[in-house]
């Protein structure tokens, strides 16, 4: 009986072990992040296309209104600063759910699992949650959490060819999302 303790425990050891060579393998695909739109700015003027035909411009979190940060952080991932990639109780709740109902209820996709998925966009399967969450470790690893959120702002959708808070907030309102209302960061 001891024998197959061991073979589990090096069965759910050796993953973790391997993170770093597999880190070093297979680094994230940052490039989305660099391809950026070219805006010409006074008021706003025009703003320029990307490569794959989206309108995408930086971000970080000291362009937004901190209070749209808190909305974001509540929203989507509440305890966003306290994990490291990945909530392991979102993970509980959702595979718990998951099974008492018999299909998908509720997702447990943190901020920095979004912006792995941003990053590099795969179809919605099993595999990729998993590619997903160790992209997110990796992303946590190299960035801090105020860069994360700065990943995610540059590149959340936000309808059509729009993403990040600064092109949606420019084509949405007419303003840089630093002068958003509650109402409209809410939005």
């Amino acid at each position: 009986m001891r024998r197959w303790h061991l073979i589990g425990v090096l069965a759910l050891a050796a993953p973790v072990l391997l993170l770093p060579w597999l880190d070093a393998r297979y680094p994230p695909d940052l490039a989305r992040l660099g391809d950026l739109s070219f805006a010409v700015e006074d008021r706003l003027l025009r703003l320029f296309s990307t490569a794959d035909d989206t309108v995408r411009l930086a971000a970080t979190a000291d362009d937004v209104d901190p209070v749209y940060l808190d909305m974001l952080v509540a929203f989507e991932d509440k305890r966003f600063w306290r994990h490291g990639g990945v909530d392991p109780l979102a993970l509980v709740r959702a595979v718990g759910q998951a099974i008492a109902n018999g299909r998908i209820v509720s997702g447990a996709s943190t901020l920095t699992m979004q912006c792995a998925r941003l990053l590099e966009p795969r179809p919605r399967t099993l595999r990729s949650k998993v590619i997903e969450m160790f992209r997110a470790w990796q992303l946590e690893r190299r960035f801090e959490k105020r860069e994360i959120l700065g990943i995610y702002l540059t590149l959340a959708p936000f309808g059509g060819r729009l993403e990040g808070v600064r092109a949606g907030s420019l084509a949405y309102f007419g303003k840089p999302p630093a002068h958003l209302s509650p109402g409209q960061a809410a939005l």
